[in-house]
């Protein structure tokens, strides 16, 4: 690894290994709703909670529900009957790729980056960055599309002798890419033209990268059979489902403003650093309007700044370029301005460098302190360690009749003792559970605030057993904050 420090790489390794094993659960439901939940009724489970209508729909692929259900027959064979064992498996491949993907990828870009400490500062973030290492153990959509997307764009770009293999190899990652997540698309199409018109790639190296695409799609059309149970192309499904759900074209319907992601990129990510990355990301494309990452992200970007419905998670793809595209318009306008000769500015920018350095080391022990996901945590550290001894059953605040609530802790994946899980509408309501259920052992769960006195004005004894935050963090009680928070709290009642 003549540009990877190999200190480095072991620091990256550990860090990803602490985050995949402390980084419990899921950074959005979709992770958990689209592929976990339909694995887990693949496996032939008896569920309680329903399938997402996507699955009705038939518009999700079924790579990853395959990969899971894949993973969690085999470890049942070998006798890991815990669904929290197994997701860290999920977590652990999930960090194994993203790294094997992220060492290719340097290795491609680091004859590009002129400037020694550049490069280092470029390496640091993708390896450390809080958030690269969050989104790289989670077993999401957004992380495997990363991942082998910037597999692929590392593989066509190494520094190696052209060959069949690897050509082939680039379109299987791009295949699976897409496969992982449809909206990738956008960035496959820039990254081809740049390949016909700048890069001017040679046909049958096209041929082959193409090729090797469309038997990966093949594949997953296999993968989407098996999901559905019949011949479903789940990525046209999508398409038109979206085109149809938004009137005939995405410029109709824009519940958020475009400004958008330039304002969450900047302010939610790494400040004070990332506050320049729109302006780098920006600044990239004008300075460097023939390299491919400025063919694959334009398109990329703006799709989803037309597209109405906006999420952080749904730009994560390109998280990994922005350190190299920052790197490179850093090192640009130093040569063309000397700023860095200039005192004002030179200390300024050290400023800037490693007070984010300490706001993403305070963000990085986060990661390995705080469950990506709380209900899953209490369903590790709380209901996944219920006596089974009274039949327990767990009823959850549902005062609109959303069944929201309770559809958060309805998790068949991690409820392999079969918990009963039931809405009640308000505490008044226990009173009478508990002499439907006079046998049964009876758990409260909620995440409004105050409900320990609603349950006192309901005449009901009960003990706190589990509560979301763990116990250092709710140790922290300044001003009595935590009775005032809104979190998931479990109790047991007694009339």
């Amino acid at each position: 690894m003549n540009s990877l420090p190999r200190n480095w790489f072991i620091a990256a390794l550990i860090c990803h290994l602490l985050a995949a094993w402390f980084s419990v659960g899921h950074y959005h439901d979709d992770e958990y709703a689209q592929i976990l939940n339909f694995a887990t009724a693949k496996v032939g489970i008896d569920m309680q909670s329903q399938l997402m209508w996507e699955f009705e729909a038939g518009v999700r692929s079924g790579f990853q529900p395959f990969v899971a259900y894949v993973l969690s027959k085999t470890s049942s064979l070998a006798g890991i009957d815990s669904p929290f064992f197994l997701a860290f498996i999920y977590r652990l491949i999930s960090a194994a790729i993203s790294l094997f993907a992220t060492i290719i990828y340097i290795k491609s870009i680091a004859s590009e980056i002129t400037s020694k400490s550049a490069l280092k500062w470029t390496i640091f973030f993708l390896f450390f960055s809080w958030l690269v290492i969050f989104t790289n153990v989670r077993f999401s959509s957004e992380g495997w599309a990363c991942s082998f997307f910037l597999m692929a764009v590392g593989l066509y770009r190494y520094p190696s002798a052209a060959t069949k293999t690897r050509f082939l190899l680039v379109g299987l990652c791009f295949g699976l890419a897409f496969l992982a997540r449809y909206q990738m698309g956008f960035a496959l199409l820039g990254f081809g033209l740049w390949m016909l018109f700048i890069n001017k790639q040679k046909p049958i190296n096209i041929i082959y990268i193409l090729l090797a695409g469309f038997v990966t799609l093949i594949i997953g059309s296999g993968f989407d059979y098996w999901l559905y149970g019949e011949p479903t192309i789940s990525s046209w499904n999508y398409f038109i489902w979206h085109y149809n759900g938004l009137g005939g074209g995405i410029s109709e319907a824009l519940p958020e403003p475009w400004w958008f992601y330039a304002y969450y990129s900047a302010v939610q990510i790494t400040p004070p650093l990332t506050l320049l990355l729109p302006f780098a990301i920006i600044g990239f494309w004008f300075m460097f309007p023939r390299h491919p990452i400025t063919w694959l992200s334009i398109p990329f970007v703006l799709f989803h700044t037309l597209f109405g419905h906006k999420e952080m998670r749904y730009l994560f793809p390109l998280l990994p370029f922005a350190p190299f595209m920052f790197a490179m318009v850093a090192i640009k306008l130093n040569e063309r301005y000397l700023l860095l000769k200039r005192n004002f500015f030179k200390y300024l920018w050290r400023f800037i460098l490693w007070s984010s350095v300490i706001v993403n080391g305070l963000l990085v022990i986060l990661v390995f302190s705080l469950p990506a996901s709380k209900e899953v945590a209490l369903w590790q550290n709380c209901l996944g360690t219920l006596s089974q001894d009274r039949e327990p059953l767990l009823m959850v605040l549902d005062q609109d009749g959303s069944y929201s609530d309770p559809a958060e802790l309805n998790m068949d994946f991690y409820n392999i003792n079969k918990l009963e899980i039931i809405s009640v509408k308000d505490e008044s309501h226990i009173n009478e559970l508990m002499i439907k259920h006079p046998q049964r052992e009876l758990f409260y769960a909620s995440r409004k605030q105050n409900r320990s006195r609603q349950l006192d004005e309901a005449g009901l004894s009960h003990e706190l057993i589990c509560q979301a935050l763990p116990n250092w963090i709710l140790k922290i009680n300044i001003n009595n904050w935590t009775s005032r928070a809104s979190m998931w709290r479990i109790w047991a009642v007694t009339n």
